[in-house]
């Protein structure tokens, strides 16, 4: 284990352990009390929703829990943000205006700047690589703003209880399935995108392949380096976490149904463990086998902006 580039990768599992916290803690207050039925309940089952029992005097913890994990997503995804791009959403940064100060004035030729595009990148203050087009970031925002949507309808289901607001309740459900299921499609699609331009500027990729315009499809170079890996990790996490959620809405047996939720509630965390291995080994690039071989990162939107033209008298550089 190599000492981490930095300690962003924590985050996730400071979001996740509470909510586990909390599963754990209700079903020992449900075993404690003999697996009782209540009062709002038409039916026996074994085990019982997690809703049922987080509509008791357990509300208070329900309600914190999903309130602090879904927080918690949304400040894992921003942070990714901030550690590739340099800067917060809506901030304007210094990082590549200190970046290229490291390595002559603006007027440096672009050829000299280019050609020093790894020793750049290593000395300015990206926590992590940065993405390498305008899709990645776009990926990322979007990420963000569905994940957003789906903790808050998973932050009304919890205070929506399905004692007093079963249909309200119900229909937080489906919205926070719905809307995590787009939010993890698009990392997995800002994963695979990165991996796909990776592939083709990883010093183990033929030098022909570095030459070659692919389509979004077609894949040539070093294909599975740590982001297509990372995405595939995330393609399989999403495929189980599908259809165990089907299984969960569609089974009429109740206590089977229950199984699957308290499933896919444990299985929820391991999407969080994955985002810390990415946290972790993004920290470490500067530090990486390969990355340092890189010899130009020529033409990828967010590395190009790196680059100072001779009219860029002021030496600042947008982010």
């Amino acid at each position: 284990m190599y000492k981490p580039g930095n300690y962003f990768f924590v985050l996730p599992w400071i979001a996740f352990i509470p909510w586990y916290g909390m599963l754990i803690a209700m079903l020992v207050c449900w075993a404690a009390q003999g697996h009782p039925i209540y009062w709002f309940m038409h039916t026996y089952q074994f085990p019982l929703y997690i809703s049922d029992i987080g509509a008791t005097n357990l509300r208070p913890l329900f309600i914190s829990c999903a309130g602090w994990q879904g927080l918690g997503y949304c400040i894992c995804i921003a942070c990714e943000y901030f550690q590739r791009s340099g800067r917060w959403p809506f901030q304007r940064s210094a990082f590549s205006k200190n970046a290229v100060a490291d390595h002559g004035s603006v007027s440096a030729s672009q050829d000299t700047v280019k050609s020093n595009y790894g020793d750049m990148l290593r000395s300015a203050k990206f926590l992590m690589p940065p993405y390498y087009t305008r899709h990645e970031r776009n990926c990322i925002w979007a990420c963000f703003a569905l994940g957003a949507a789906g903790e808050i309808c998973l932050l009304m289901c919890s205070i929506f209880s399905t004692a007093h607001y079963h249909r309200v309740h119900i229909t937080m459900v489906g919205l926070f399935c719905a809307f995590m299921f787009l939010s993890v499609c698009c990392n997995i699609a800002e994963y695979f995108m990165m991996g796909r331009h990776y592939a083709q500027l990883h010093p183990l990729a033929s030098p022909e392949d570095r030459l070659v315009e692919t389509r979004w499809n077609h894949w040539v170079g070093y294909r599975f380096n740590k982001y297509t890996i990372s995405a595939i990790a995330k393609t399989v996490w999403l495929a189980a976490a599908l259809a165990w959620a089907i299984a969960f809405g569609a089974i009429s047996d109740n206590s089977k149904s229950s199984c699957f939720e308290w499933l896919l509630a444990f299985w929820f965390g391991i999407i969080f463990i994955i985002i810390s291995v990415d946290f972790y080994l993004g920290g470490r690039y500067k530090h990486s086998k390969y990355f340092h071989q890189v010899t130009s990162f020529e033409g990828y939107y967010k590395y190009d902006k790196l680059v100072p033209t001779p009219r860029q008298t002021d030496g600042i550089i947008e982010a």
